[in-house]
């Protein structure tokens, strides 16, 4: 009882020293409509569980309405009666390989009969030993020169390619020029790549430029496109190959520098 007398008794005083006007609430309410009551707004007046505050907007979150409904997994319990769904057989069913404790059979296992990965052939084939190169067209070459990304008075290797963003990320084996949009190239650039295309080798030799075909092997790839990955390690960055080997020979007109890393 002391309590609640509390409780009444400084809910009076607040309402005593509080104007209502400002919020909508006429002079004529009752002391009891504004307990029990809601303002015109859709909040709450008054709540004596919380008479710290005079009005409460539930759409508000705050640390005691937060809530994550699937924050928390109920732990699934086994065997506690039929009434729960997972008594007795514990939802294993009656008996068979999968009722047993330690049934872990392998992927694909099949209870003993032919799988499918046996019971159909086997069709198609991948070359391990595939080449992709990144393809790089005439047409857009010209549109990142006219954009500025490139300097064509030095010459373009496959890294300010690569980093002017003229083509992707993500360079494998190197990039290749081709022939898409050669009747509008005049531009005379210099290029530094891993393959080019006939027609496309003779539409930038007509604008004045010219085409080496450099090669790369992995790591020397590798450290020219990203030598900070290198550094960063705290790795040498590793020279180039010292010759082309002999099966590359004819493809390629010399071995790809690398360049110096750029320190900050």
């Amino acid at each position: 009882m002391l309590g609640a007398r509390r409780s009444v008794s400084l809910f009076s005083r607040v309402i005593e020293r509080t104007s209502f006007a400002e919020f909508g609430v006429g002079e004529g309410c009752s002391l009891k409509s504004i307990r029990e009551g809601w303002a015109w707004s859709g909040q709450r007046l008054f709540d004596e569980r919380n008479y710290g505050s005079l009005f409460w907007d539930e759409s508000y979150v705050a640390l005691n309405n937060i809530s994550d409904p699937g924050g928390r997994k109920q732990r699934k319990r086994l065997g506690r009666g039929t009434g729960s769904g997972l008594g007795k057989t514990s939802g294993r069913g009656h008996k068979g390989q999968k009722a047993r404790t330690g049934s872990n059979p392998k992927i694909g296992f099949e209870g003993g009969q032919t799988p499918i990965f046996k019971r159909f052939p086997k069709k198609g084939f991948r070359n391990p030993n595939m080449v992709e190169w990144v393809p790089l067209n005439l047409d857009r070459l010209k549109e990142c020169i006219g954009y500025g990304k490139l300097d064509t008075t030095q010459t373009i290797t496959m890294k300010n390619l690569r980093d002017s963003g003229t083509v992707g990320k993500k360079i494998k084996h190197g990039v290749k020029v081709l022939a898409k949009g050669k009747e509008k190239f005049d531009v005379p650039v210099h290029l530094q790549v891993s393959k080019c295309s006939m027609q496309a080798r003779e539409a930038i030799e007509k604008a004045g430029g010219s085409v080496k075909l450099v090669y790369y092997n992995a790591l020397g790839l590798r450290a020219l496109l990203k030598p900070e990955a290198f550094l960063k390690k705290g790795r040498l960055i590793p020279r180039p190959v010292q010759r082309i080997p002999t099966k590359h020979a004819k493809a390629y007109d010399e071995v790809g520098e690398i360049p110096a890393p750029h320190r900050p």
